[in-house]
């Protein structure tokens, strides 16, 4: 199978939980066995979202949250509020999203808008 490299939107281990990214690779076959659903997702350039986290499915409990770029981009923002740090993914980019706890973290889109599929998978990523 194909490993995917991943950015992993996370809490820190411990209090106070603000959002980090964490660089891993996963299996294409784990992502697609894993996916309880996914949609196509088109956002306008410069559409904004505050802090706010992964919320947990009603039926299946704490999810990710995958978003894989296929045109334009978009930037998240994590780290302590009042000192976020900006970081943009484009075309090919895969972003995983699972911070349940603390702030959360922003997000805008790029200039260019941004088209992309969101699958949202059961369980959380293993990260270190």
């Amino acid at each position: 199978m194909t490993r995917i490299p991943v950015s992993v939107v996370c809490c820190e281990p411990v209090e106070p939980w603000h959002s980090r990214i964490v660089e891993i690779s996963m299996d294409s076959g784990e992502l697609d066995r894993r996916v309880l659903k996914s949609l196509e997702q088109e956002m306008p350039a410069g559409a904004v979202r505050e802090l706010h986290n992964a919320a947990h499915d009603p039926e299946h409990g704490p999810v990710t949250y995958v978003q894989q770029v296929h045109d334009g981009g978009f930037a998240v923002l994590v780290g302590p509020p009042g000192q976020l740090k900006e970081t943009f993914f484009g075309p090919g980019s895969y972003v995983a999203f699972m911070d349940d706890r603390g702030p959360g973290h922003g997000s805008r889109v790029g200039p260019q808008g941004v088209r992309r599929t969101l699958r949202v998978l059961k369980g959380h990523l293993v990260v270190a």
